[in-house]
């Protein structure tokens, strides 16, 4: 299972086999940026190419401090997976980094990430849609081309740009001639559509 394969990942982490978190990076750091831009957009707040490149770096860095400690502080407990782990870290860590950022903005404050008794969020895994998106195989590339066939043809495109070109929302702006704030709105707006679409479609089954 891809959970049991996590856990020895990480525990090969913890006992420092570097090629183990060369492995370990890589596995996770398209999630670790979807995360980041997810965090941010909930929060109205537009990251730049440098800024999402910065907190993911400072988020892998900060797993190797005092000897791995955070690497270490991982229990599983509550049937809580390594990517869901994963996850409460960005998302606490990309918060974090708002407030510092975007001094003005006002979150709702989050517990340290560091110490044993970390809780889990009520629902620590991303919803279907969620894993779907982040998702780099040809089922992902078949489901997102069937939801597309619902939508128009410049949603589609938006789509497009988005999740198979990866295009940074500058470039997507210039091609809608519009502005990087109202292709994020756009965005959330196309998220919220393929939701409905899916689950009409029963196509997160297995996401």
């Amino acid at each position: 299972m891809e959970a049991d394969e996590d856990r020895a990942l990480l525990d090969a982490c913890i006992a420092g086999d570097r090629t183990a978190w060369t492995t370990f990076v890589r596995r996770f750091t398209r999630y670790v940026y979807f995360l980041i831009q997810l965090t941010a957009r909930r929060y109205d707040v537009a990251l730049d190419e440098a800024e999402l490149a910065d907190l993911h770096n400072e988020l892998f860095m900060a797993l190797l401090e005092d000897d791995r400690r955070r690497l270490r502080a991982y229990t599983g407990r509550n049937g809580c997976t390594v990517r869901s782990w994963v996850r409460i870290i960005t998302v606490r860590r990309t918060l974090d980094a708002l407030r510092r950022r975007r001094g003005h903005l006002s979150l709702d404050e989050t517990r340290d990430d560091d110490g044993p008794g970390m809780a889990a969020p009520a629902d620590p895994s991303p919803d279907p849609l969620e894993r779907l998106l982040a998702r780099d195989d040809e089922a992902r590339g078949e489901r997102l081309e069937r939801l597309a066939s619902s939508l128009s043809p410049s949603d589609r495109l938006l789509l497009e740009l988005i999740y198979v070109k990866k295009l940074p929302a500058e470039t997507i702006a210039a091609t809608f001639r519009t502005t990087r704030g109202a292709v994020y709105t756009r965005k959330t707006r196309l998220i919220q559509r393929l939701r409905v679409l899916a689950e009409q479609g029963g196509l997160l089954d297995g996401a």
